[in-house]
């Protein structure tokens, strides 16, 4: 895609603090524009792979092609349907099948989509080992950017992408907290030449497991090298635990309490044996099997959080930085994505970036804020309080699925998707 010139963002010095899917996102889109760039990332590499998948309606792969954040190629799976399961005596092994419902989803591997995005932010403006550890508004509305080493760098504007922890949050609304939801989100992968001697019911598409005090999710995501080839595929998979003791439960083998997740490898041997077997109790054995195979399990802490709004002054929010919405939303990078897109485009379109950011703060801070009291509507459905499944058929499903979904949302709009 050729450099998009705007009048209103031509030579615009911004910084963007976060360098994952939203920051990625959001320097592309600004560098396109003629802005001038500079994007700080605390870590001292590159961003790595947990295996972790990401399902996306098929309009939005369309979206990301068409605005050339990914290559046209990038390999996904297609799933036509969310196939809802129950243990029981009788269905043991693979689960009484309670509703097929439809749904298009295509299924990429996040560091797939990480790396297309990655590499197309120049290299002189994505700067890795760089800690913010305060912003200070100036005089004129420029903003001054305080690193860890000292330095005092100096935008016009500044993005903040910093994750659910955001610093960017706690500057512009202290008084704001993200609220623990009472469970986790316990996640692993495993290759799929693992599991021999029986065909899967993942080549079917997504399949949504409950059983009582929550649910789990598995699918395919392509392999590590981007192959779709059976037997080269990731299993990708995740189940919501309830979790009352969260410092307990984020103490690693290592007796350290981690903030907010366990990474992969440092979750405490009794905790993971503890999550294996209970799935083996709670789930058909195919899909426990897959989770006591899968090595190197890893976990993070369910939080949501709504924001008042997505900037003050010339300081502004993206991703997760702003409202924090359940992942049962399928909203984490999607919603990055978006603000990105947004922000672009509302530079694009207005004559002054006041009436820009004015504008899109308003639109991000009520989609994003819908986008967590539906999370939360879920979230309780489908953990706090899930029916038995096995007690249902595919019309009384519908019947309760319809009845528990009371928002509407809505993400890449006719605006965003203009190139």
């Amino acid at each position: 895609m050729s450099k998009i010139a705007s009048d209103t963002a031509q030579g615009l010095k911004v910084g963007i603090i976060g360098g994952s899917i939203a920051g990625c996102t959001v320097a592309i889109e600004l560098v396109r524009l003629g802005c001038d760039v500079t994007l700080f990332e605390r870590t001292g590499e590159e961003l790595k792979d947990r295996g972790a998948g990401i399902g996306v309606p098929p309009s939005v792969i369309n979206t990301f092609i068409t605005r050339d954040l990914v290559d046209a190629d990038i390999p996904y799976f297609s799933s036509h349907t969310f196939t809802r399961i129950w243990r029981t005596a009788q269905e043991r092994r693979y689960g009484y099948i309670a509703w097929d419902q439809p749904a298009s989803l295509d299924l990429l591997n996040w560091g797939g989509l990480y790396r297309n995005l990655r590499k197309r932010v120049p290299d002189s403006v994505y700067r890795t080992g760089q800690r913010v550890v305060a912003l200070h508004e100036q005089s004129g509305g420029r903003v001054a950017v305080e690193m860890a080493n000292g330095e005092t760098p100096e935008f016009d504007l500044v993005v903040c992408a910093d994750g659910y922890a955001s610093l960017g949050r706690r500057t512009l609304f202290p008084e704001v907290a993200i609220q623990y939801a009472g469970y986790v989100l316990w996640r692993g992968f495993i290759m799929e030449d693992e599991l021999r001697g029986e065909s899967h019911p993942l080549n079917s598409g997504v399949r949504c497991l409950g059983y009582p005090g929550g649910h789990g999710i598995f699918y395919f995501v392509p392999g590590p090298d981007g192959s779709l080839a059976p037997g080269n595929r990731l299993v990708n998979w995740g189940v919501y635990v309830p979790v009352a003791d969260l410092a307990a439960f984020l103490t690693d083998k290592e007796g350290k309490v981690h903030e907010g997740s366990l990474p992969p490898g440092a979750m405490a041997i009794p905790t993971e044996t503890a999550l294996k077997q209970k799935a083996y109790e709670r789930m058909p054995d195919y899909y426990a099997e897959i989770t006591d195979k899968s090595p190197n399990t890893f976990a993070y802490a369910i939080y949501d959080c709504q924001v008042p709004a997505y900037r003050k002054g010339r300081i502004c929010l993206a991703g997760d930085a702003g409202a924090f919405a359940r992942p049962h939303s399928a909203a984490g990078a999607l919603k990055g994505i978006n603000d990105a897109i947004a922000l672009s485009e509302s530079l694009k379109t207005h004559t002054s970036v006041e009436e820009a950011l004015t504008h899109w703060d308003k639109t991000q801070t009520a989609t994003d804020n819908n986008l967590v009291r539906f999370g939360n509507q879920l979230g309780h459905a489908l953990v706090k309080e899930i029916p038995d499944w096995s007690k249902m058929d595919a019309a009384s499903m519908e019947k309760w699925f319809t009845s528990i979904i009371t928002i509407q949302t809505e993400m890449f709009d006719a605006n965003a998707r203009k190139v």
